[in-house]
């Protein structure tokens, strides 16, 4: 099996199962409908941000807290619910491209994921076609003369309307739900070469697609891109560049594009014995690259991958950080994809003034706080209010920053960018507490997404999610203080951290979900379990840990997966590879691929295939469980916190040859690793930065001697092998 490569043998027939390409700016998802090759093209940044909630009156904390006060559920959700159901703001699809060639047979697809090519063959004819990696436009060659090529602007309503796509009422809104003007659709000729666009217009701005053909040798090549601006003065600009890119040639756009995912793909990689968990990571690593770039938009809950299905994204493909974006960002540092990491964090760092504005404008406080359910721009869009509204999702957002400095150890980004932010944070979070019998209390808590929208959301302060978060932000401030020397910060936060309870654990050593509440059925959010990951604040190192970890995963296996969603199983096979479960690790992230996946690596949320006991049965595309389960692959493979290693810590037993290449580690320490027959063979340490740490003895034979604490300079590397 190749395992860079997806195959397929009969007609893609459906969005979510199309041949995925992307940039992390532009994405292109290719298929078949009608009989007629569609590429749905997509842009990062194409939203509508207007009529936001802020814009109506007592949209506030003090008025929430108020309301909450009085039991008043009704208005709590016609205020900071309903909100999250207008049309606006939402990401926007952007449309396609769609070519007749004339034919009525079986399609055969294929994606190189070495090369991001896609590669089709129907009737004799063959299609290539790739998203530059580095340029804004996409190309498509044809082996044919003078195909059919037409481009389409996605079917927005010409009345005011209000329904939902009928598979999934209250997710999903219909595209009709929009009124814009009507589309100006172009077909011209220059020097010979096609012109085709259309110009939409929004409440906010213009976009559409460009796109330029030509034929020549027998052959049709296609160039495209997308353009949007708040004038209508993108498409001369456009137009010159898919002509330029016409002029270049496929091959020769082709060469500079595969010579940037040559180094992608050197950057690290793993090898498994079973070669489908193999592929589904390779898969993995080839969205994050395809969605997330440096200096781009990071990703919303789809990428660049908008459903072509006459909806809205699902969950206005907005940035969620009650989880989705959090677990979307936690496999770029083990896999040592820095840059395509750093989009979200700069992202974070870009929106500081939106987060002080919305710091004192709904929390009434100084200070950093972003919205945990937000649009491109910051805004918050409402939701149930518990946890699109939270204070300390914010938290967990710094945590991300944090583990970045920690695996990367980039002190000038930490010096002038990261700390200065959480220091804003600190702030916040100090206005949001209040003391109560000597402990640090918010006045309102809750557990994503625990009782849903109810009343009885509102847990007894502090819940176990809350507390995880601020313990963990009042380590990160300690550490990072630290490192910068501002002993006295440290020492504040120091006291800080000690003025919090310890987490609430059950008669039953379960982690509860707040102090006078247990777990108390199967749920897709494990949101109490947040210290042990993925906090990691709560290691599987005392005896006493060990037990609240085992309970609390057994607990989690006592109520099954019935109303879990695909994230959750990710986040299961996280938390066995804490315990060193590799066996059941596995088992769960097999499900996940097999049941919770569509054909072409998907996350669905459901397991629509009807294939376990989970009732969750929708088909709903987010990408942020294709990344937690990817990053439970690597920590199977690797552990690493804290300048403490651990090699192969959760592989299942019957795997006995394993390798690892450049897995990134705490403090900017690349690894590499290879098992042979159930014995290490080969281990290499490469530092980045002066470091100490400590090995711990791995479960395997090792074929040399091993030290448990090494000491390396930056730039040093430490190769020991079987014959060393």
């Amino acid at each position: 099996m190749n395992t860079k490569q997806l195959y397929f043998n009969k007609t893609i027939k459906n969005w979510d199962e199309a041949i995925p390409l992307g940039n992390g700016d532009l994405g292109c998802l290719i298929w078949n409908k009608s009989n007629k090759l569609r590429f749905s093209i997509d842009k990062a940044g194409i939203w509508d941000c207007s009529n936001p909630p802020k814009n109506q009156p007592d949209f506030n904390y003090s008025n929430l807290k108020q309301l909450v006060k009085n039991g008043e559920e009704k208005t709590i959700n016609q205020k900071y619910d309903d909100c999250y159901y207008n049309t606006t703001p939402t990401k926007l699809p952007t449309g396609k491209i769609i070519i007749d060639l004339g034919v009525r047979q079986n399609v055969i697809s294929k994606l190189d994921m070495q090369t991001a090519e896609a590669e089709l063959h129907v009737g004799g004819i063959k299609i290539n076609s790739f998203v530059h990696a580095e340029e804004d436009f996409g190309l498509i060659q044809i082996s044919k003369p003078n195909v059919k090529i037409s481009v389409a602007n996605p079917k927005f309503g010409k009345h005011k309307r209000r329904f939902f796509v009928k598979a999934f009422k209250g997710t999903v809104q219909s595209l009709k739900n929009l009124v814009y003007p009507k589309a100006t659709v172009v077909k011209k000729k220059i020097n010979g070469i096609y012109i085709q666009y259309f110009v939409q217009p929004t409440n906010e701005s213009f976009y559409g697609i460009v796109t330029a053909s030509k034929s020549y040798n027998g052959t049709t090549l296609i160039a495209y891109t997308v353009g949007i601006s708040q004038n209508n003065d993108f498409v001369d600009k456009c137009v010159d560049k898919v002509i330029t890119a016409l002029n270049t040639g496929y091959e020769n756009a082709f060469e500079q594009h595969k010579a940037w995912w040559e180094q992608y793909w050197s950057k690290s990689g793993i090898t498994l014995p079973d070669k489908f968990m193999e592929r589904q990571y390779n898969f993995n690593t080839y969205l994050l690259a395809g969605c997330s770039r440096k200096g781009k938009f990071p990703m919303p809950l789809q990428g660049v991958w908008t459903a072509d299905n006459n909806g809205l994204p699902p969950w206005k493909g907005d940035y969620h950080h009650d989880l989705n974006t959090q677990m979307s960002y936690t496999s770029y540092l083990k896999a040592n994809r820095i840059d395509e990491g750093e989009s979200f964090i700069d992202y974070l760092l870009n929106t500081a003034e939106q987060g002080r504005a919305f710091a004192e404008e709904f929390y009434g406080v100084k200070g950093l706080c972003l919205p945990s359910v937000m649009d491109i721009e910051g805004n918050a869009l409402g939701g149930w209010c518990q946890y699109a509204l939270s204070p300390t999702n914010q938290l967990w957002l710094c945590c991300i920053m944090a583990r970045h400095y920690f695996y990367t150890g980039k002190d000038d980004y930490l010096r002038e960018k990261i700390y200065p932010y959480m220091k804003e944070v600190g702030e916040f979070l100090l206005h949001m507490l209040h003391k109560e019998n000597g402990f640090y209390k918010l006045e309102l808590s809750s557990s994503p997404e625990i009782h849903d929208n109810r009343m009885s959301a509102w847990l007894t302060p502090n819940s176990n999610y809350d507390l995880a978060l601020m313990k963990a932000f009042c380590v990160n401030m300690i550490k990072t203080s630290n490192v910068l020397g501002k002993t006295d910060v440290a020492e504040k936060w120091t006291k800080i951290l000690s003025d919090f309870e310890p987490l609430a654990v059950n008669e039953n050593n379960v982690l509860m979900l707040s102090p006078d509440e247990s777990p108390y059925e199967s749920h897709r959010h494990h949101s109490h379990c947040m210290s042990i990951y993925p906090l990691r604040t709560m290691e599987y190192d005392t005896e006493e840990h060990k037990k609240i970890i085992d309970s609390t995963i057994a607990n989690l296996e006592h109520f099954g997966i019935k109303n879990w969603v695909g994230y959750s199983l990710g986040w299961m096979a996280q938390l066995y590879a804490v315990q060193g479960n590799g066996d059941k690790a596995f088992g769960m992230l097999d499900s996940f691929f097999r049941y919770f996946c569509t054909d072409n690596g998907f996350h669905s949320n459901g397991d629509y295939r009807f294939k376990t006991s989970c009732s969750q049965r929708c088909r709903l595309f987010t990408l942020e469980a294709n990344f937690l389960a990817m990053d439970a692959m690597q920590e199977m493979l690797l552990y690493s916190e804290n300048n403490i290693i651990k090699l192969l810590p959760a592989v299942p037993a019957d795997w006995k040859d394993v390798a690892f290449e450049n897995l990134r580690a705490y403090g900017g320490l690349l690894v590499s690793l290879k098992l042979c027959d159930g014995k290490i063979t080969y281990l290499k340490f490469t530092a980045e930065k002066d470091i100490h740490f400590t090995l711990e003895e791995p479960k395997y034979e090792c074929a040399f001697a091993l030290s448990k604490e090494m000491d390396l300079k930056q730039g040093e590397t430490v190769c020991m092998h079987q014959n060393s």
